[in-house]
């Protein structure tokens, strides 16, 4: 079985994936995973992958641009 997972912060899944019953998975080749980092697919300089809302408020918006190319790999 093959996992993809699409976050800004793929690091953050070692610890999660190098633990217990999923590392046991993985070393005997049941499980895998393939994480896409969104800012790697920005034409962006400075890879930012969100932008304020048009209506204004507060936070931030995540483009759809960089999330489909990482869905489409």
């Amino acid at each position: 079985m093959r996992f993809h997972i699409i976050t800004l912060f793929p690091k953050t899944f070692d610890s999660y994936i190098k633990e217990s019953i999923i590392a046991r998975a993985r070393a005997d080749k049941k499980i895998s995973f393939a994480f896409y980092d969104p800012r790697d697919f920005t034409k962006d300089v400075h890879k930012r992958i969100d932008r304020k809302p048009y209506g204004g408020g507060p936070g931030m918006v995540m483009e759809a641009e960089p999330v489909l190319k990482a869905v489409e790999k």
